[in-house]
């Protein structure tokens, strides 16, 4: 049923959760994964913001250490075929024009719930995601 699996993360907990989805799917139907972030650079001093979540990643090598991390992860789990992309731009986006171009099967990915009131119960990128995607998408709380 599922032969390439891509997985949108930003490193929350939630997108943990959708990782052991994501992995559990793979490992069931012998399917490839595709580990995506998106990022957009933070313009601001890192010195004079604290961030609220520790997931917030301010460049390119943060991100790569975030795909290598969750890749690492789903190899654990015992999936045998990982990629990673790392990729800068507005998550929705991002994760839309990657499906497009690798045509997975299923996008997973987590819902944070922490922007609009849409948000509150999936997460404004989930929501995006989930409206526009052309493939089936499995949102993880």
């Amino acid at each position: 049923m599922f032969q390439h699996i891509l997985f949108a993360t930003d490193g929350s907990f939630p997108a943990e959760r959708a990782a052991d989805y994501a992995a559990a799917l793979a490992i069931r139907f012998h399917a490839s994964v595709t580990v995506l972030h998106a990022y957009t650079p933070i313009t601001i001093p890192l010195s004079s913001y604290s961030f609220p979540n520790a997931d917030a990643f301010a460049d390119e090598s943060d991100a790569q250490a975030l795909v290598k991390q969750v890749a690492g992860r789903l190899r654990d789990h015992g999936v045998q075929n990982v990629e990673t992309q790392v990729i800068q731009g507005q998550p929705a986006h991002v994760i839309l024009g990657v499906a497009e171009s690798i045509q997975p099967d299923v996008i997973v990915m987590g819902a944070r719930g922490v922007s609009t009131w849409q948000g509150l119960l999936l997460g404004s990128t989930s929501i995006s995601v989930v409206q526009r995607a052309q493939i089936p998408v499995l949102v993880v709380k």
